[in-house]
């Protein structure tokens, strides 16, 4: 029954994240959304959520002689990861953005008006100079977490000469899978820090109002993205969570308990933090719009909160 779970619950994934894609597609034609908005990350993190459930799929109706299936699952699931943590850090700043008093965000202030895009994208990764920005640490920090997980994976997804070249090769990449899941799980300790201070200096420059909703979801969504995170930890250093361990395999393929853990830490984490994120749109309706630009704001002050 391994491989049949494992197909039967990448569909179950499949499917659900495919009414969150068509919630967002439906967002975009009605004019709900717009494409310079913080949905179109979360398009993005449910683009590759699909792709991930695709291969997934494949997978478990293939059977794990085909491992390069079972890399693209790996790559696919790290992007997801990579991208929702992204996200998270993008939607608190937006809300930032619209409730605060200065009507900016510490964690990358505003640009004034007329700043070219390739100087806001060059900025957005600067951790050096008088223009970093703390979301540029997290965004250089999030690559290079990435482009580990990658690269470990692509060790395991060509030939290999001997027995011996595929097992230092899956020495390494268990290695760099590790490395790279314990800064995206340092990140999101960072990301906690971040919701509770927002929370904070909400409540300090409005005494009499109660938390907003939407810090309340990106709270709630918190917790389930750590245990995600703990869980990419756990899948590269416990054999008992790792697909390249034998003994997680019966007759028929996948032991129905791995594909279980499997599915409740990483994939169903995955989703709900999703839908929550979604969900922020609710909560965030009767925000206050962007004011414009303040242009005798002193960018050289020290950033608030940091």
């Amino acid at each position: 029954m391994g491989l049949k779970t494992e197909a039967s619950a990448a569909l179950v994934f499949l499917i659900l994240y495919t009414i969150l894609f068509v919630f967002l597609l439906f967002g975009y034609f009605t004019g709900r959304l717009r494409l310079r908005s913080r949905y179109s990350v979360i398009l993005f993190h449910v683009t590759i959520r699909l792709a991930s459930q695709a291969t997934g799929l494949a997978f478990g109706v293939v059977g794990y002689a085909n491992t390069s299936l079972l890399v693209a699952y790996f790559i696919l699931g790290a992007e997801g990861y990579f991208t929702l943590v992204l996200c998270t850090y993008r939607f608190l700043i937006s809300w930032q953005n619209h409730n605060f008093a200065s009507r900016d965000s510490w964690l990358e202030p505003r640009y004034p008006p007329g700043t070219p895009a390739y100087k806001r994208f060059f900025a957005s990764f600067s951790i050096f100079g008088s223009q970093r920005r703390p979301m540029s640490f997290m965004h250089t920090l999030l690559i290079a977490a990435n482009a580990i997980i990658i690269s470990g994976g692509s060790l395991l997804a060509g030939g290999h000469n001997s027995v011996q070249e595929f097992n230092s090769n899956m020495v390494t990449a268990k290695a760099m899978r590790a490395a790279g899941q314990a800064i995206f799980l340092t990140i999101n300790a960072f990301l906690l820090y971040c919701i509770v201070d927002a929370i904070r200096q909400s409540r300090r420059e409005n005494p009499n109002k109660g938390t907003h909703p939407t810090l309340l979801l990106l709270l709630a969504t918190w917790p389930l993205l750590f245990v995600r995170g703990l869980y990419g930890v756990m899948s590269a250093v416990l054999p008992a969570f790792n697909y390249f361990n034998p003994n997680n395999y019966g007759q028929t393929g996948l032991l129905d308990s791995f594909v279980i853990s499997e599915y409740i830490m990483g994939t169903t984490m995955e989703w709900t933090s999703c839908a929550l994120l979604m969900t922020t749109y609710l909560t965030s309706r009767n925000d206050p719009k962007k004011a414009d630009f303040d242009m005798s704001k002193d960018k050289d002050a020290p950033l608030e909160g940091v």
